[in-house]
């Protein structure tokens, strides 16, 4: 893996873009004294991923954004790319070439791209890690640090090692496997705690539980008391709306001899209107007369008094104006004299910044050192702020081991206790002692036959989770694997669409004329035409390399439009096949397929319009495989016929041969939009399938929960416990009638 170039654009003192290409031979980059070499180290850190301003020789992460001068302004963006040369694959990734990208806006944000594709810093660390490339890495080294390797600042010598030999990831691995074990270690302790806090509310929520019961009990007893006493208020309004409905039929009785009154009272009012309004008539156009007189007087004196305003207001500007006018004279001579003592001021300011800024340098200095003491001192702090929680967490953990050997003592002082109370009564329990063991013998058989019953169930459904559980985890890799088939091909689309849209790989006549839609709509590229078998794609383009750029045009007309569209543009040059030109032609050595070869017309896909012009390409081409070649001596081919090693290693022909390595990326620009549209398939394909594996993994789970859900392990073990007491009980019975009988008999001896 090789450094091959480095893009700087807006980066600290690099306004302009500019490209370092590391060609074979460059060893170092030289020039005097604060030209910018250090600058090009510190990109170099910034585009690995360097967090640390201090390591960037700068106070904020902004500094590093291009400030501008006093002839231009600064720049709103900083950006870097670095391109490796990644041939012999040390880089775990299929390019062969990789541009790693960062960028930083005034705004705050930044962004890292990998091959023009956004990623996060992370996937940046993981692809560099073992490579001896990164922002901490003794691959790039700065003066200081040498100083620091030769005095062994730090164990500085000790890293150097570690890194060269690869063992450095493993220790960043196990440092954070440590945090994570802590972080466990820590909610476990967080979890225990928990547990003894609702065992002590255990007791309450059973009130809250009785209550409430309660108050469910009282709702019943309320809601049928409330039927009862609505069924009563139904019967006393019934009555009420009797009586109100024999009131209504009087009242109708009544309206209807007002109403006859009032059809009489109404015509008498109309007449009355009618008169009204004749008057009112005369009245109205008399009142119009008059106001039509009192307009014109008030006109008049409106434009009297507007007229007496201007001359006021004309009076008082003139006025106004001359107050003006001497007053910026006043203010003129009083600028002039405060410009030259602001300026006698500035010199003085100047004398006293140049001051200033020389304590300033000084104060940045004594503060940087007192951060690195406080950093040291805070370490300090937080190492010691641990071993404290740590002890706090132990002795409270005594103080609860305590508490349990103190109600054990008084469990096991109260048991001493029943035991005296129990040995002064042995005579009177003896005679209950053969009822008790027969009682106890019966009910232990019975508990063993439903433990025996209850213990088959339960291993039949540890059996039923077990299956589930392995299904479960397979079908969970099996979603893993797909997923991860599924990044593959979408990277692989999103690049394929990338190198489409851009055009890369294309020269500049090209991607012109691609964005000329009104020409391009029908002018396919010779490239995107062909569709090619995978296993010959290779062969076919870097035969048909020199007329992959070709345009495909249906008449002169055509070409000759974006000639001159190239022409005017100055935009380079084109190539064009013209279809109409093409006539149909048949292969004329069918021979060689009798041979073993292959076709090369039989393994492409093309369109029905362009079948003459491939078939005037590759009319007499075949392929064939890399041994067989061997066999076959130049001069035995006819004139015309073209032979392809199938590995797409070498073509030849008559009076030529060609041949070499092939590249990683070879072979992928026949019907890259033919790729598109395959890839699309296969990613809808491969989403169907993880998102039906899904579905079923969450059938699954949820199986999974509801078989542990039904296991009765719980009530075995409380069975298992009562089994066992009920033993002991019956041992201890028996015990103790052996030994009241003991006892009675020596007593009765004695």
């Amino acid at each position: 893996m090789q450094l091959t170039r480095l893009e700087i654009k807006g980066f600290k003192s690099f306004g302009d873009k500019i490209t370092i290409n590391f060609n074979e031979g460059v060893t170092a980059i030289v020039g005097p004294n604060g030209c910018g070499k250090s600058n090009v180290v510190d990109a170099i850190r910034w585009v690995l991923g360097e967090q640390s301003t201090r390591m960037l020789r700068s106070e904020k992460m902004d500094n590093v954004i291009f400030n501008g001068t006093k002839s231009r302004k600064s720049a709103n963006l900083a950006e870097v790319s670095l391109t490796f040369d990644n041939t012999k694959n040390v880089l775990p990734t299929d390019y062969s070439q990789v541009t790693l990208t960062r960028k930083l806006y005034r705004t705050g944000e930044s962004e890292y791209r990998l091959n023009d594709v956004q990623c996060r810093l992370k996937d940046i660390t993981d692809l560099f890690l073992d490579t001896g490339i990164g922002s901490d890495s003794y691959s790039i080294i700065e003066l200081r640090m040498i100083d620091e390797i030769i005095t062994n600042k730090e164990g500085s010598r000790r890293n150097l090692f570690e890194e060269a030999s690869g063992i450095s990831k493993y220790k960043l691995r196990k440092k954070q496997t440590f945090s994570k074990l802590k972080d466990t270690e820590a909610d476990l302790e967080r979890v225990e705690d928990l547990l003894f806090e609702i065992e002590k509310n255990l007791k309450t929520l059973e009130n809250q539980a009785k209550k409430t019961e309660r108050y469910y009990r009282i709702k019943e007893q309320y809601k049928t008391l409330s039927i009862m006493l609505a069924s009563f208020r139904i019967v006393s309004f019934s009555e009420s709306l009797k009586k109100i409905e024999d009131q209504e039929q009087k009242q109708k009785a009544e309206k209807g001899g007002i109403v006859a009154q009032i059809d009489t009272l109404e015509a008498a009012l109309q007449q009355q209107k009618l008169d009204s309004i004749t008057k009112e008539k005369n009245l109205s156009v008399q009142q119009k007369t008059t106001n039509e007189f009192v307009s014109k007087i008030r006109a008049y004196e409106s434009e009297k008094k507007i007229k007496n305003e201007q001359l006021k207001f004309q009076q008082d500007k003139e006025a106004r104006l001359s107050e003006e006018l001497e007053r910026d004279k006043n203010q003129l001579n009083h600028v002039l004299y405060n410009i030259k003592r602001l300026s006698e001021e500035k010199a003085t300011e100047d004398e006293t910044l140049q001051a200033i800024q020389g304590r300033v340098t000084d104060l940045k200095e004594a503060v940087d050192e007192l951060r690195l003491q406080q950093s040291s001192a805070r370490n300090e702090l937080n190492e010691l702020t641990h071993i404290n929680t740590r002890l706090q967490n132990q002795a409270y953990k005594a103080e609860k081991d305590i508490d349990i050997l103190q109600i054990q003592q008084q469990a096991l002082e109260q048991e001493s206790q029943r035991n005296m109370e129990d040995t002064t009564n042995k005579e009177v329990e003896l005679s209950h002692f053969n009822q008790v063991v027969a009682e106890l013998q019966a009910r232990k058989e019975t508990l063993d036959d439903a433990y025996q019953l209850s213990l088959e169930a339960e291993n039949k459904l540890k059996e039923q989770i077990a299956a589930t559980d392995t299904e479960l985890a397979e079908v969970k890799d099996t979603i893993i694997k797909e997923s991860r088939k599924l990044d593959a091909k979408q990277n692989e689309y999103n690049l394929t669409k990338s190198m489409v849209d851009n055009l890369e790989g294309f020269p500049e006549s090209i991607r012109f004329l691609k964005k000329n839609t009104d020409w391009a709509k029908n002018a396919p590229l010779f490239s995107d035409v062909l569709f090619c078998r995978e296993e010959f794609r290779v062969a076919i383009e870097n035969y048909l390399e020199p007329l992959m750029n070709h345009y495909v045009v249906e008449s002169y007309d055509e070409a000759i439009k974006a000639i001159n569209l190239l022409s005017n543009s100055a935009k380079g040059r084109a190539h064009f096949f013209i279809l109409e030109n093409y006539q149909e032609v048949a292969p004329s050595n069918p021979a060689f397929e009798n041979a073993g070869a292959v076709s090369a017309l039989k393994v492409i896909e093309v369109d029905k319009r362009y079948t003459q012009l491939c078939n005037h390409l590759l009319k007499d081409v075949y392929l064939v495989d890399d041994d067989k070649d061997q066999q076959i001596n130049n001069a035995a081919l006819p004139d015309g016929v073209v032979l392809i090693g199938k590995s797409g290693k070498f073509n030849k022909s008559k009076h030529t041969m060609a041949g070499g390595s092939v590249g990683l990326f070879e072979g992928k620009r026949i019907g890259r939009a033919k790729n598109l549209e395959n890839l699309a398939k296969e990613i809808k394909s491969i989403e169907n399938l993880v998102n039906g594996l899904k579905t079923k993994s969450d059938e699954l789970q949820n199986k999974l929960t509801a078989l542990k859900g039904s296991t009765k392990a719980a009530e075995l073990n409380e069975q298992q416990q009562i089994l066992n007491r009920l033993n002991t009980e019956l041992i201890t019975v028996k015990t103790r009638q052996e030994q009241y009988q003991t006892f009675i008999e020596q007593d009765y001896h004695h």
